[in-house]
C-alpha cells in the first residue's frame, strides 16, 4: 500500500481566447470538440526575467502578513459559457467556477499534489484508491460534503447523459465505493497512471441536491470559498465569501468579480486605470516592457501553459506522405515564429509539454533545424521534385497563430512549396478540422499536465480529438503502457518512446509553447501561476 498524504510529487482556447465575441477560449477547444465528436526553452537572460518576475511577485508576498477584506476585481479575455464543471467547455468559466467548487487533490505551481477535500490518499493495490475526507466541509446550500457526493460527482461524469466532455480522462473509474461517511474509494478497471493529475486538473466536486435543486449552468454551487451571487450576461460574474469555508482562515477578500475583457489592449489600460486589479493572458508586445517593472508587477511561469502546432491530414494527400511531413518539419524555422509571432515570449515548441515539466525530454531532431537542404532532398525523395501547392487554414482570431501561417509560407516557399492561406472564422475552422477537410492549419491544446492527457485524446486511433487521421499500433500500445504503468521514471521513458515515433511519422510539428502571464496591480497579493491554468483565488490578499 502506497501513502502518498502530504507528500508533494511530481505531476505530472467554444475555441477562442483572443475571439471578438469574448465568449470562447483557447482552453475551451478541446473540451468543445470532444463533447461535439462524442526546445530551446527562455534561456540566458530571458530565463533569468522569468526568474525574477517570479521571485519579485514572491518577495512582495512576503513583506507583509494576508489581510482581509475588499474586493478583487479580475479582468478575463472572455465571458462564460456556463458555470457547471462537468459540462462547461470555456476555460474563462473554469477561472471562475474553480473559485466556488473545491477538488479532493490540487495541484501547487511546482506541479505537486496538495491536499484539498482529502485529506490523505493511498494506493491500495494498482487498481484501488482511497480518499480520506475533511469533516467540516459545507455546500452552499447548507449541505454537508460526505463520501456520497464523491461518489455522485463521478457517476454524474462518466453518465452519458451529462455529455461531458471531461468522460476521457475518469473513463478509467469502474467504480466508485462509500466505505464511511468520510472515506471513498476508486475502483479502477486498470491501473492508471495520470489518475492523481486529472482529480488534481478537472475533479470538482458537486451536490446532488444542488444539481437537482438549481440550474448547474447558470447557478453553480460547492464547497469553495466563494459563493455564487450573481451573473450578468455578457458583464460580469460576482461571487462572494462562503463564511462556512472548510479551509482555515481563507478567503480573504470579501468578493471577487469577474468581468470579460476580449480586447487585450483593453484590458490592460483597465488594469492601468485602476478599473480592475488582476488580469489574465497580458499581451505578448507588452510582455517585455511589464517584465522589467514593478507597477503592474508581472507573473509568469515555465511549466503551465499551452502548445501550438501545425497539423496535418495524413491519411489524405498530399500529407499520407510522410517524406513531405518531414520536408516540411525540416523547413521550419521555430526560432523565427517564437521571436516574431509571440513577441519572444514562450518557448520554442518540442513537444506537448514545456522545458520546466518533469515529462519533457529533450529528444527533438528537429531542434536542429531548420535544415533546407535536408528539407529539399526529403521533398525530392516525396515525389515533388518541383515543388507543390497546398491550403493552410489561418484563424484571424488568433493573431499569433495566423502569424506562424504566414511565417511557415514564407519558409515553405524556400525548398518549393507554395501555401496558400485561407482565412476562416472559428465556427467553419473547426467545423473543417473535426470533418478532416483540410491539409495543413495550426492547432493548439489545453494544459497537458500529464502527457496522456495529449497523446490518448489526439494521437492514437481511437482518440476523441483525432482529427488528423493518424494511425499507428506501435504508438498506440506505448500510449496504453504508459497509460497503466504507475512508475513515473518507467512513464517517462515510455513517452520518450512515443515521441520518437512521432518525430518519425510527423502528424504534428511543435512549433510554439505558450506561457501563462498575469498582471496586477502591486496590492493584490498571493496570486500564483498553476499547471492546472485554474484560479486560486481564495489566497490572494489586498494591502
Amino acid at each position: 500500500m502506497t501513502d502518498t498524504s502530504g507528500q508533494h510529487l511530481p505531476a505530472n482556447r467554444d475555441l477562442d481566447k483572443r475571439y471578438q465575441s469574448g465568449d470562447i477560449s483557447r482552453r475551451g477547444f478541446v473540451a468543445t470538440l470532444a463533447a461535439a465528436t462524442a526546445v530551446l526553452s527562455f534561456g540566458g537572460s530571458l530565463g533569468a526575467a522569468r526568474a525574477a518576475a517570479e521571485r519579485r511577485a514572491d518577495q512582495l508576498d512576503a513583506q507583509a502578513a494576508p489581510k482581509r477584506g475588499g474586493i478583487l476585481k479580475a479582468g478575463l479575455t472572455g465571458q462564460p459559457d456556463q458555470l457547471d464543471p462537468a459540462t462547461s467547455s470555456v476555460y474563462t468559466a473554469a477561472q471562475i467556477y474553480d473559485n466556488v467548487f473545491d477538488k479532493l487533490i490540487v495541484l501547487d505551481r511546482n506541479g505537486s499534489f496538495l491536499p484539498a477535500l482529502a485529506t490523505r490518499w493511498r494506493q491500495l493495490d494498482p487498481r484501488t484508491w482511497e480518499f480520506d475526507l475533511v469533516h467540516n466541509a459545507v455546500f452552499h446550500n447548507g449541505e454537508p460534503f460526505t463520501a456520497a457526493d464523491v461518489q455522485y460527482t463521478f457517476q454524474r461524469i462518466l453518465n452519458p447523459k451529462t455529455a461531458s466532455a471531461y468522460t476521457p480522462l475518469f473513463d478509467s473509474i469502474a467504480s466508485v465505493q462509500v466505505v464511511n461517511k468520510f472515506t471513498v474509494r476508486f475502483h479502477l478497471k486498470q491501473a492508471f497512471g495520470p489518475f492523481l493529475t486529472n482529480l488534481a486538473a478537472n475533479g470538482e466536486i458537486v451536490n446532488a441536491k444542488a444539481i437537482k435543486a438549481f440550474d448547474p449552468k447558470r447557478h453553480p454551487i460547492g464547497t469553495g470559498p466563494f459563493k455564487f451571487k450573481e451573473w450578468i450576461t455578457s458583464d460580469h460574474v460576482t461571487l462572494e465569501r462562503w463564511p462556512h469555508y472548510w479551509g482555515s482562515g481563507t478567503p480573504y477578500v470579501d468578493s471577487v468579480i469577474f468581468r470579460g475583457m476580449p480586447v487585450d489592449e483593453g484590458r490592460l489600460a483597465a488594469l492601468q486605470s485602476g478599473e480592475v486589479n488582476w488580469v489574465d493572458a497580458v499581451p505578448l508586445q507588452d510582455v517585455k516592457r511589464l517584465r522589467s517593472g514593478s507597477n503592474p508587477v508581472f507573473m509568469t511561469s515555465n511549466n503551465a501553459g499551452l502548445p501550438d502546432f501545425l497539423t496535418f491530414v495524413v491519411d489524405k494527400p498530399p500529407f499520407n506522405n510522410k517524406k513531405l511531413r518531414q520536408a516540411v518539419a525540416w523547413a521550419i524555422d521555430k526560432r523565427a515564429i517564437l521571436a516574431v509571432a509571440y513577441f519572444g515570449v514562450g518557448q520554442v515548441g518540442s513537444a506537448e509539454v514545456p522545458t520546466g515539466s518533469p515529462w519533457y525530454s529533450s529528444n527533438d531532431p528537429y531542434h536542429a533545424g531548420p535544415n533546407l537542404a535536408k528539407a529539399q532532398q526529403l521533398l525530392h525523395e516525396a515525389g515533388y521534385p518541383n515543388g507543390l501547392t497546398v491550403e493552410y487554414l489561418g484563424l484571424p482570431q488568433y493573431p499569433e497563430l495566423l502569424k506562424t501561417g504566414e511565417i511557415v509560407k514564407e519558409q515553405l516557399a524556400q525548398i518549393g512549396i507554395t501555401m496558400n492561406i485561407t482565412q476562416l472564422d472559428v465556427t467553419p475552422w473547426s467545423t473543417r478540422l473535426v470533418n478532416k477537410n483540410y491539409q495543413i492549419t495550426s492547432a493548439y491544446q489545453e494544459r497537458t499536465i500529464d502527457p496522456d492527457n495529449f497523446y490518448s485524446l489526439l494521437l492514437t486511433h481511437d482518440a476523441t480529438l483525432n482529427y488528423s487521421g493518424y494511425k499507428n499500433p506501435a504508438l498506440d500500445s506505448l500510449v496504453r503502457q504508459a497509460k497503466q504503468a504507475t512508475d513515473p521514471a518507467t512513464r517517462k521513458k515510455l513517452y520518450a518512446k512515443v515521441r520518437n515515433i512521432m518525430y518519425e511519422d510527423v502528424p504534428f510539428v511543435f512549433v510554439h509553447y505558450e506561457t501563462l502571464n498575469y498582471a496586477m496591480q502591486p496590492r493584490v497579493h498571493g496570486s500564483q501561476v498553476l499547471p492546472s491554468l485554474e484560479l486560486r483565488f481564495k489566497d490572494v490578499w489586498l494591502g
